[in-house]
């Protein structure tokens, strides 16, 4: 039952609809895309897309590729020309490419939709063709010549048929912000017909009315990408607008609304936002999750990264830095000390000097933490920086003596924080030296410069 329910919508979407799994090949083709292409379900399932697509350009499948790589969406837009092999058909579209992400944030396969904007183009074009042909009739107007006359017959025809057909919804309001018509498409998607809202104020269907009244006074288009409109029944529809008033004799006497239901496009963003605070709790968690590892390894410096990441954090927040700069400091503090779970605990322990061999060992914790993260996509580079966090700008730090600019921002203030909290606490081989000896330091080295 549910799959004869699904094929049901799917054929009749009204646009293009194709699934091709992670190895392109399909898997849904829905009956829009059968009557366009000439090709029916059974002719391309299982079918390579680029075997079933044979004439559509190189960009759209790089366009495929980046949506697998990176699972964000891609739109060709505003056109994006594809030719199917039967040649007499519209070649404009409009495509959204999305990702189809699995629970466990692993791509499955591609969801393609196909809109044929041919029509809304050519719309334009006459319109924009009649908008020059009105502005060479204006002098033969005033003239009074009957060709006038006959081209705004002809003109009050094109109007009423583009907006009795037009995909978008169409409001029209006088100054005073009373609805006086309204298009099919408006009367589909709102619920109301011309009858119930003729008179009725903006104020009651739009959720910022000051916003579209206010083309009366600065008399040129006002544009919202995301605005709600109230529907008959109450709900509140997420649209995207343009509202532009109709100007006669210099005064702004009308005002026209051209909007489009953005409500796909908002539960898509929804679901992406879902999708990346999932990816950042798993994130959060393993980062927890190593940051124990590693403490637990070292009983002596249990909570040193805690501590080091508080000192970093003061740091970076006095020197400015704010938002996504900030999780970064955050997320290689806790965990700078993670290569130590590849160093034997008697050495971590060890209550006396360490040999030169033990102190090789102990100093390759940088590069070992390096190598256990380097292959996780934080999405800003953790794995350099808890490499370099034993750098110091005049060079003779380890484990590769970078020198200055070489070193990364967040590594110096982890390389500064680290001192101070290793100074001010207890160690296996030393009592504290206490935060007035760690600030000295500080202090004494402050502005160094590479030798």
């Amino acid at each position: 039952m549910y799959e004869d329910l699904t094929r049901l919508l799917l054929d009749n979407a009204g646009c293009g609809v194709v699934y091709i799994d992670k190895d392109w090949l399909v898997r849904i083709w829905n009956a829009w895309m059968a009557h366009r292409t000439g090709m029916a379900l059974e002719d391309v399932l299982g079918a390579h897309i680029k075997k079933v697509l044979v004439n559509a350009p190189e960009t759209f499948f790089d366009a495929l590729k980046d949506v697998q790589e990176n699972s964000l969406p891609r739109v060709l837009s505003p056109v994006f020309h594809m030719s199917y092999k039967t040649k007499e058909l519209p070649t404009k579209q409009f495509i959204k490419i999305l990702p189809v992400i699995h629970q466990l944030e692993k791509i499955e396969g591609i969801l393609i939709i196909i809109e044929d904007v041919t029509t809304y183009l050519d719309y334009e074009e006459e319109a924009e063709k009649k908008r020059r042909h009105l502005k060479a009739l204006e002098e033969k107007a005033r003239r009074g010549e009957s060709e006038a006359i006959n081209w705004l017959k002809e003109q009050l025809d094109f109007n009423n048929a583009l907006t009795e057909n037009l995909g978008e919804g169409i409001i029209v309001f006088n100054w005073g912000g009373l609805i006086k018509f309204i298009n099919p498409a408006t009367e589909k998607v709102l619920g109301w017909n011309n009858a119930e809202i003729f008179g009725i104020h903006v104020k009651n269907i739009i959720s910022d009315p000051g916003k579209v009244l206010s083309v009366f006074d600065k008399k040129e288009p006002v544009r919202s990408y995301e605005e709600f409109f109230k529907k008959r029944d109450g709900e509140m529809l997420p649209v995207s607008y343009v509202v532009s008033p109709i100007i006669i004799k210099g005064e702004a006497r009308s005002a026209i609304i051209t909007f489009l239901d953005i409500s796909e496009k908002k539960a898509i963003e929804e679901k992406l936002k879902e999708g990346y605070r999932r990816v950042k709790k798993t994130l959060d968690d393993l980062v927890r999750t190593l940051s124990y590892t590693s403490e637990v390894r070292d009983p002596y410096t249990a909570g040193h990264q805690r501590r080091v990441t508080r000192i970093a954090l003061a740091i970076a927040e006095e020197m400015g830095f704010d938002g996504d700069a900030i999780e970064v400091i955050k997320t290689a503090g806790i965990i700078h000390d993670i290569g130590k779970i590849a160093i034997p605990s008697e050495i971590l322990s060890k209550p006396g000097k360490l040999t030169i061999y033990e102190m090789q060992m102990l100093k390759g914790h940088s590069r070992m933490g390096y190598e256990i993260l380097k292959d996780i996509e934080f999405g800003y580079p953790i794995a350099n920086i808890i490499l370099q966090h034993h750098e110091r700008v005049n060079g003779t730090g380890y484990p590769d003596g970078l020198k200055g600019d070489e070193i990364l921002m967040e590594a110096r203030i982890l390389a500064v924080a680290d001192v101070v909290e290793a100074m001010a606490s207890h160690r296996p081989y030393r009592p504290a030296l206490g935060i007035d000896a760690a600030l000295e330091e500080i202090e004494k080295n402050a502005g160094e410069e590479p030798a």
